[in-house]
């Protein structure tokens, strides 16, 4: 039955109160990244008491299990098209990324300050974006050997090195755009790599 304070019901309180613990836990990442950051600064992030983590999701850790599977799995995870050439594939990554940018820059900028923070083998993180990387290298992979198959990529290129080529110029650009060391235009910069990555493994058709 709705509440007769809100009109809500209570699946639709516990839905409300899921997604402002998880938005206020990914603006806090973004700040000040996921060790430092308590369950109780959440609840009070979320305009909820401190305890409001521990009843809604039972701790802090499964918080960070959420994440992973609505923002992680979800939102940079791309499923090949398979109208699409090897090519594309293999860039289905920089264009994830560059979407969720332009889309929503704060999580993009908490995803990548948790990536980073994870070079830590005792982070909780660490597991979860081994898993990414993982999962992100095998979609690059399996897109450059179908792009030579179909044409798209060149066929002199060594694919492991190119795999290493396309996860080191995204971690690159986004540990720049996250340390701010300069003024950095994180669009452009993707869009550089992007063109720069299309250069060096797509065939010439001129």
């Amino acid at each position: 039955m709705p509440s007769p304070a809100r009109g809500l019901t209570q699946p639709q309180r516990l839905e409300i109160s899921g997604r402002r613990l998880l938005e206020a836990a990914v603006e806090l990442i973004a700040e000040k990244g996921w060790e430092a950051t308590s369950a109780a600064e959440i609840g009070r992030r979320a305009g909820y008491s401190r305890a409001m983590v521990h009843a809604r999701y039972g701790s802090k850790d499964a918080i960070l299990d959420t994440l992973f599977v609505t923002e992680y799995e979800k939102k940079l995870t791309p499923y090949p098209d398979p109208d699409s050439t090897g090519l594309q594939q293999a860039l289905a990554h920089v264009d994830r990324i560059t979407a969720l940018y332009h889309d929503d820059p704060d999580l993009c900028r908490a995803i990548f300050v948790l990536t980073f923070e994870a070079a830590k083998a005792t982070s909780q993180a660490h597991p979860y974006i081994r898993m990414w990387l993982k999962r992100a290298a095998d979609t690059v992979d399996e897109g450059l050997r179908k792009g030579i198959a179909d044409g798209s990529v060149r066929r002199d290129i060594d694919v492991d090195r190119a795999v290493n080529d396309f996860g080191g110029a995204v971690l690159g650009a986004a540990y720049q755009w996250i340390m701010q060391a300069y003024p950095i235009d994180m669009a452009a910069e993707m869009a550089y790599v992007r063109a720069r990555l299309i250069a060096d493994y797509a065939v010439d058709d001129g």
